[in-house]
């Protein structure tokens, strides 16, 4: 069972279709405390994380990389990067050098972070753990949805991961330790999950569900160690299967969560950094390319009420490195919320193939398509 793609989810879920009053509640209680936690660290780093947005030495790379006299305390720009594109903390910032830790902005993503845990507790209690069998159990589903939920929760143990750790990193920790603390305390949630499968009715204790877990967590933090990786970026897609000329399905999924038959799992490929330089000037470092897969029927009925055979479908297509296609802004947040749209990918011209045969769609996942 998929768990915890990101904090987005939280938040969604009071938009969701056929969503109740009571499952709503915590997606809007979580945006409140996040919002106030938030509020209540952004005020004491203004003068630590900002202040070298006004330096009094600035050096200018060739990469258009700007570098001041305060890299002695922070983590220089042209170092603080993902794919060589600039990085940022989630107020906008860089992280120090060495570890200083802001008290209250500390205890604001504490707060944060637990209104999160609580609402994703209650939520998936509503929505899978109300059965309890009386004793904890484990069952392998190495191949529920097939395979999609293994992707899934590698998806959600990177995600996961990288949320607190880059809250850490502003709240004063320095970016190796904020990235084993937030890989840990990404897993910490999945494990914690998974072990509530365990005492529910109709699943169980997943040991490839948390094998994925882990690897989506330890891919987070092989990508500081192994910059190159950075070029390989887990990205996500939603969008209700009904609304791009799927089967309509015969009972709504209680979280959009197990919606598998509108959900797209993908990898991004940074092209233009993988190019020889000879050639990168022929390829738009805007213009990136990714691999995904995701399944159709899921839990579908047929007109006489038989399970409609569940079809795979493997995908080639377009994508979009957001970082360099929109502009730095002078708010940092909103730099950070440019940065977080990479993992999401849009859709884009796409080539697909699977069980229904190829074709070509314009717009992934939206029909406007060329059979092949």
């Amino acid at each position: 069972m998929l768990h915890g793609y990101s904090v987005i989810r939280a938040l969604c879920w009071g938009l969701s279709s056929g969503t109740s009053a009571g499952a709503r509640s915590p997606a809007l209680i979580t945006m409140f405390i996040i919002l106030a936690g938030t509020s209540l660290y952004a005020i004491p780093v203004v003068d630590t994380v900002f202040a070298d947005t006004v330096p009094t030495t600035l050096t200018v790379h060739a990469s258009g990389v700007t570098e001041s006299a305060d890299d002695s305390l922070y983590v220089p720009r042209s170092e603080f990067t993902y794919a060589n594109n600039q990085r940022y903390t989630f107020l906008g910032g860089r992280p120090l050098r060495h570890t200083n830790v802001q008290t209250l902005p500390l205890v604001g993503m504490g707060v944060a972070y637990a209104a999160v845990f609580t609402a994703l507790h209650i939520n998936q209690t509503q929505a899978w753990w109300k059965d309890k069998t009386g004793g904890w159990h484990v069952i392998e589903d190495l191949e529920y949805a097939r395979w999609l939920d293994k992707y899934g929760h590698l998806f959600a143990g990177y995600a996961m991961s990288t949320l607190p750790a880059d809250i850490l990193m502003e709240a004063g920790v320095e970016q190796e330790q904020a990235r084993w603390i937030g890989a840990g305390l990404g897993l910490l949630y999945q494990t914690y999950v998974e072990v509530q499968d365990g005492f529910a009715a109709n699943w169980g204790f997943s040991p490839s569900d948390e094998i994925a877990n882990v690897a989506g967590c330890t891919y987070f933090l092989l990508q500081y160690y192994v910059p190159y990786l950075e070029n390989f970026s887990p990205r996500w897609s939603y969008v209700p299967s009904e609304w791009t000329g799927g089967r309509e399905l015969n009972e709504r999924p209680k979280t959009f969560i197990d919606d598998y038959s509108s959900t797209t799992f993908w990898l991004a490929c940074n092209v233009h950094n993988m190019l020889p330089a000879s050639c990168k000037p022929y390829w738009p470092d805007w213009l990136m390319l990714s691999v995904g897969y995701g399944i159709r029927n899921y839990a579908t009925l047929d007109a006489a009420g038989n399970a409609l055979p569940v079809l795979q479908r493997f995908m080639i297509g377009l994508d979009y490195n957001w970082v360099k296609i929109l502009p730095t802004s002078s708010v940092g947040f909103l730099n950070y919320l440019r940065q977080c749209l990479n993992i999401i990918r849009f859709p884009g011209p796409t080539l697909e193939w699977g069980d229904e045969g190829p074709s070509f769609k314009f717009l992934y996942p939206f029909q406007i398509s060329v059979p092949l």
